[in-house]
């Protein structure tokens, strides 16, 4: 190779390192920051997860309550059905089968007083309906005061209604519950529903990662390889220069003795010698 052709190249292999690092530089750049960017989406990740696996215990643990709550709800409806049934034996022992019950008087006095008021009637008529009307509030009064006179049966229905509302408020425990487990199972959802929408970006991310990190490990190995050429050029420059430079001597050296040989020719014949013919003889060491 000439010495143009190596100075060319060693040009050419500096120009190729500059454009080697200054990419390898750019996605080393690129790499730091896709690495920052996927911890920050794998923080969110766990954060999120985190957060749904604790809806998910929370109303786990809402549930198992929801679940003893019922239960015990049940047993009250067992106990009030029970009541209810206990009522109406000692109602069926307190009334004989011909007398009404207070619930089918109640509706007879319903029915006569909308017809009252509803329908126009003749004197003989609304003297009729009123008699009647008497009749079965009496009967209403009297079968009253029959039951308030039988301890056994006010207390059946005073447990009765209890029973109820026990019952009653064991539900709206049972609701207020059912509403606070269904946000957390919502929430959980979300959580889990937005970890895994997160996880997609961030293996997106890391795929890029990847693909980045070897492009740049691959430009690293072209600089290390451009820069060992480079140095490898560099000493052939540098050898060439040098036996340049002994060759260079060797002939100035030889001109120098031919000069000399010359010189001391012309001493042997006697002609005069100069100054700086004198130095050229000593210079080669003839004096």
């Amino acid at each position: 190779m000439q010495d143009g052709d190596i100075e060319k190249r060693k040009e050419d292999l500096q120009k190729c390192i500059d454009n080697s690092k200054a990419k390898r530089d750019t996605l080393n750049k690129k790499t730091k920051e896709l690495r920052e960017k996927g911890d920050e989406l794998n923080a969110e990740v766990k954060k999120n997860r985190k957060e749904g696996v604790a809806h998910k215990k929370r109303r786990d643990e809402i549930n198992k309550r929801v679940a003893n709550i019922k239960e015990k709800r049940e047993e009250l409806h067992k106990q009030y059905r029970d009541a209810q049934k206990k009522i109406r034996k000692l109602r069926m022992n307190l009334f004989s089968k011909d007398e009404e019950s207070l619930d089918d008087l109640e509706k007879e006095i319903d029915k006569l007083e909308f017809k009252q008021m509803t329908q126009q009637l003749t004197k003989r008529e609304e003297e009729k309906l009123v008699e009647h009307l008497s009749d079965v509030y009496e009967k209403l009064r009297k079968s009253k005061e029959k039951m308030e006179n039988y301890p056994d049966l006010q207390d059946a229905i005073k447990e009765k209604d209890r029973l109820k509302e026990k019952a009653d408020k064991e539900h709206k425990k049972i609701e207020k519950l059912s509403s606070q487990a269904q946000e957390e199972h919502s929430q959980m959802i979300e959580s889990f529903k937005k970890s895994d929408e997160l996880w997609k970006k961030l293996n997106k991310i890391q795929k890029e990662f990847v693909l980045t990190r070897l492009d740049a490990d691959k430009t690293h190995k072209e600089v290390v390889a451009y820069i060992k050429e480079f140095r490898e050029t560099e000493e052939k420059i540098s050898e060439r220069k040098h036996k340049e430079k002994i060759a260079e001597k060797r002939k100035e050296r030889d001109e120098v003795q031919k000069k000399a040989d010359e010189i001391f020719e012309r001493f042997k014949k006697g002609e005069k010698l100069s100054t700086e013919d004198l130095m050229v003889l000593q210079k080669v060491g003839l004096i």
